[in-house]
């Protein structure tokens, strides 16, 4: 438990009181309200040596461009590179990659290695979900599964 101060914002006058947050198992993340991840991506060796992410044709078809604006959506449907912004909930920080179909499936390009590869260390067999944000315009992001570390050989 870990002692947070709350303020009652619908009655001024009341001090504010000492509540306990539940803290175990980290606590409620922000990327868990999201519930959902409408596109998951186990990675492999061709999303971390390559500066790019392959995401599942069908996933991305129908829960990210249906949400596009039609010009966006044609944009990306003559294969042209559409950029986006990706806001990666486990740190809150956003970047600009750009999203585009290679044949059988869509990529986003344009920072990949730089912004989350290397940023976050990402390796092959963990599993991350992405979510288009309508209201913001953006794509969400989060590393939702690492597989377990096994411990040193002695």
């Amino acid at each position: 438990m870990r002692p947070t101060t709350f303020y009652n914002f619908f009655n001024p006058e009341a001090p504010p009181q000492i509540v306990n947050i539940r803290t175990d198992h980290g606590g409620l993340q922000l990327r868990d309200l999201m519930r959902q991840w409408p596109v998951k991506k186990v990675l492999t060796s061709r999303d971390i040596h390559y500066s790019q992410v392959v995401m599942p044709r069908d996933q991305v078809e129908d829960y990210i461009l249906p949400q596009l604006l039609p010009n966006e959506q044609n944009s990306v449907n003559r294969g042209e590179q559409l950029p986006i912004t990706v806001r990666d909930l486990d740190t809150l920080t956003e970047y600009r990659l750009c999203l585009w179909e290679n044949g059988s499936s869509y990529v986003l390009t344009s920072g990949w290695s730089s912004s989350f590869v290397r940023r976050r260390a990402l390796e092959i067999g963990e599993e991350v979900g992405f979510c288009w944000d309508p209201r913001l315009r953006l794509l969400r992001f989060s590393v939702l599964s690492r597989p377990p570390v096994s411990p040193p050989r002695e």
